[in-house]
This record gives C-alpha cells, sequence and structure tokens, in this order.
C-alpha cells in the first residue's frame, strides 16, 4: 500500500517559482493556469465560467470523458467525493474507481485529486462487472472502492475488508452531494504525491498495476497534449502521445477537457 503523503504543502494558487521573470535578475514569476495542478486547475475554471462544458476540439461525434457536465458541475461532485473521502481515510490513500465512462467517473477521479488521493480507475463495460472488480480489488489492494448506484451492491467486493462506497452525481454515500460540496475545504497536495495509477485487467490471468503518477506528472502530461491539440493533432495520435506517457484513454478524455477549455 502506499504511504500516506507526509507533511502535505499547499502547491495553491498563485504560487511563485524562482526564475523566469524579473529580466533575467533571478526573479519570480507566478504559476499560470498552464502550471496549476488539474485539481487547482477545475477549480479554477469552476470559479471564472461555472456554466462552460469542458469539451475536447474533435467532431460532436466524440465525447469527452466528462460527458457535457460543466465545470461547475463537475467541480460540485469532486467535492462532494473528497469531502467524504477526507473523513474515512488519510491523504495518499489509494481509491479504485469501478464506473462506466462518463460524468461519475470524472467526478470521482477529480474527487480523489481534491483529496489528495491516488485513483485507479477501473473503467466497466455497465453495472454488475464482478470478475474485473474482484480480480482489480485482489490486485490492486485499495482502501476504497468508489461505484456507481446502479451497480455497487452487485460488486464482488468483501466488505469486511474493503470499504465500498456509492457516489454519483446525487448522493455520495448517501448523503446529498449539495450538502457535501458545501463542507469540503480545500486540502493541501504536494505535488510530487500519487495521484493516478493506470491499471491492466488481463482477463483470469490477473492484472497489472503500474507505478503512481504525481499530481505534477499529470499536469506536465497535459500541458504536452493541450501543446499537441494547439498544434492540430488529430484526436488518435493524441491519444497516442497519452498512452505513450503513461495514461489510459479514459484519464486523459477527463482531464484535457478541462486543460483546453477556457
Amino acid at each position: 500500500m502506499p504511504a500516506p503523503a507526509a507533511a502535505p504543502a499547499m502547491s495553491g494558487e498563485g504560487r511563485e517559482r524562482p526564475g523566469g521573470g524579473g529580466g533575467g535578475n533571478g526573479g519570480t514569476r507566478r504559476l499560470g493556469d498552464a502550471g496549476r495542478l488539474p485539481g487547482e486547475l477545475l477549480r479554477r475554471r469552476a470559479e471564472r465560467a461555472p456554466q462552460a462544458v469542458p469539451a475536447l476540439p474533435y467532431p460532436s461525434t466524440t465525447v469527452s470523458g466528462t460527458a457535457g457536465c460543466s465545470f461547475a458541475e463537475l467541480d460540485r461532485r469532486a467535492r462532494a467525493v473528497a469531502a467524504r473521502l477526507g473523513g474515512l481515510l488519510a491523504p495518499g490513500a489509494r481509491v479504485l474507481l469501478a464506473y462506466p465512462q462518463g460524468p461519475d467517473l470524472a467526478g470521482a477521479f477529480f474527487g480523489c485529486l481534491y483529496a489528495g488521493m491516488a485513483a485507479v480507475p477501473l473503467v466497466l463495460p455497465g453495472p454488475g462487472a464482478n470478475d474485473a472488480v474482484s480480480r482489480a480489488v485482489r490486485r490492486c489492494d485499495p482502501d476504497l472502492v468508489l461505484t456507481g448506484s446502479d451497480g455497487w451492491s452487485a460488486l464482488a467486493v468483501d466488505r469486511t475488508r474493503t470499504q465500498v462506497m456509492e457516489a454519483d452525481g446525487v448522493r455520495v454515500a448517501g448523503e446529498p452531494v449539495w450538502r457535501l460540496a458545501q463542507n469540503w475545504r480545500p486540502v493541501g497536495v504536494l505535488r510530487s504525491a500519487p495521484a493516478y495509477h493506470r491499471y491492466y485487467d488481463d482477463g483470469v490471468v490477473g492484472g497489472r498495476l503500474e507505478p503512481a503518477m504525481a499530481h505534477a506528472d499529470l499536469t506536465e502530461v497535459m500541458g504536452e497534449l493541450a501543446q499537441a491539440v494547439r498544434l492540430g493533432t488529430d484526436e488518435e495520435n493524441v491519444g497516442w502521445i497519452a498512452a505513450v506517457h503513461g495514461v489510459e484513454d479514459a484519464v486523459w478524455r477527463i482531464l484535457l477537457p478541462v486543460r483546453v477549455t477556457d
């Protein structure tokens, strides 16, 4: 199990970094939106353009991982998940996300980032994929499994060993999303803290959990993908770049729209 993030330090907004500005005289420059961690960036977008919808700049037939959620709605979902996780687990905990692709998965993923926890997405074709979930729990040994309201009770998980929590756009662990979201307060997140594990389900032979990527790693990869988008790179090759850097399809489709949509 990953060790909890020690003494979390705020990587917060307006932080200064050595170098860059000041005419080359060793001054400081402020991190713009491009330098913000993914969780910070979503909060910034929700403050500035709450009703805007993060989207990929590709044909309308392509559905992004946020599936039409506005910045405000995605932030609300993430705050609710983070508030509940923060009352159950320590920073750095590993959370398995068992969802079909869509806004519930996106809210759960950002909720883990908000809470300073490491997300392990397991994208399901639909509710009740028991074999895949049970294999992932055995291989990943998560502290908690987050899943949607349509299939959580059917998951083949030993709840005496692993917590299971239901979270969607309406309720998180039975509590209204709006109420939990109001109660959430930002926590310090180290740029080097674990944020995401890519997991491969190899069927009956087992599965493979890759080493964690840090919050700063995700920021850098999304920056490279955003640059590729600006240069006119097509969707297939953007996905290829993401895969080379260790980011699965469902995750870059959640994070990149937030990065490229103002």
